[in-house]
């Protein structure tokens, strides 16, 4: 499964690198995200992994995060993984002038197991999710509205 979802926040890109690249900061936008920790490498530079601590729909999920590619402020690309799911994460930021930034991603996702069901079943609960974070990001970036008020 693959898909792009883009969105234009009303801030410079540099404060939304600032803060896309603060892992102090996820809880505050990641909707469900519970904690993280480093487990490899250099926080924050590409090959670093990090654990995730998740809930979703109710469900607790352990997901590990893998930097693959690094590029700022135009480019960062993570790639997830988790029980029944792989997914890789290619985040674009492209200035639209002093105060605006649009935000593509484009997600890819391969399932095993009973994930494969859910895929199948439930395809647009991905693609919403992915619309729900950059939502929440942009929230949090422009109006300083933490998930956990929302």
């Amino acid at each position: 499964m693959e898909y792009k979802t883009e969105i234009i926040i009303n801030k410079p890109r540099q404060e939304i690198i600032d803060a896309f690249e603060n892992p102090s900061l996820l809880p505050l936008w990641q909707r469900g995200l519970k904690r993280s920790r480093p487990l490899s490498g250099k926080n924050g530079e590409v090959g670093s992994k990090r654990k995730l601590y998740i809930t979703i729909e109710g469900q607790s999920i352990k997901m590990t995060e893998t930097i693959i590619k690094k590029n700022l402020p135009e480019e960062w690309h993570g790639e997830y993984s988790s029980k029944g799911i792989e997914s890789v994460q290619k985040n674009y930021f492209e200035d639209i002038n002093e105060n605006q930034t649009k935000w593509t991603s484009y997600s890819e996702f391969k399932f095993s197991g009973f994930m494969k069901v859910i895929s199948k079943l439930l395809p647009e609960i991905f693609k919403k999710r992915s619309v729900l974070v950059q939502k929440d990001f942009k929230a949090f970036i422009e109006d300083g509205k933490s998930v956990k008020t929302n």
